[in-house]
């Protein structure tokens, strides 16, 4: 498995989730910003149910820890999430997979972790980066630590490490 990149400017966050939006879907670039704003692991996002969501609340149990997060949601993530339920209002999951209109009796699926996979790598070679579903935790991760002015070392002095 290559190692990915945290990306560290916010004109590159926007790229990337416009070239996803025009190379493979919205749903694509969805997954991108909704995925940088919740810090979930990529099965726990693509597993999120509409009945998951209360309010501006989310509440899953996560598939690697077992742990319940209970996640409040930002107005922008709010605003994305309330656009794709209306614009698929039969849906069950967030980030269904609706491309393969001649299995429509068969019950929802979300999105493949390989689909996600697969359109983050192609964009990230466009870009000439290493992209994978991973690199949304690492971006958001170095935001936020920019956000508050603290290092991974600096934030973790207190507790004896590094």
């Amino acid at each position: 498995m290559s190692e990915v990149q945290a990306i560290k400017d916010a004109e590159t966050v926007q790229l990337i989730g416009h070239l996803l939006s025009i190379r493979y879907h919205r749903q694509m670039a969805d997954v991108w910003y909704i995925g940088l704003n919740l810090a979930l692991r990529i099965s726990d996002l693509l597993a999120i149910r509409f009945d998951d969501i209360h309010g501006d609340r989310l509440r899953i149990k996560e598939r690697k820890t077992g742990k319940i997060a209970d996640i409040q949601l930002n107005p922008k993530t709010l605003a994305r999430i309330e656009k794709i339920r209306a614009d698929h209002p039969d849906h069950v999951y967030l980030f269904q997979s609706h491309r393969c209109q001649q299995i429509k009796q068969l019950p929802p699926k979300p999105l493949s972790r390989r689909a996600v996979t697969l359109a983050f790598q192609q964009v990230g070679q466009e870009l000439n980066l290493s992209l994978g579903t991973h690199s949304r935790a690492r971006s958001r991760t170095f935001f936020n630590q920019k956000r508050i002015g603290l290092t991974i070392t600096s934030g973790c002095d207190h507790i004896g490490r590094f």
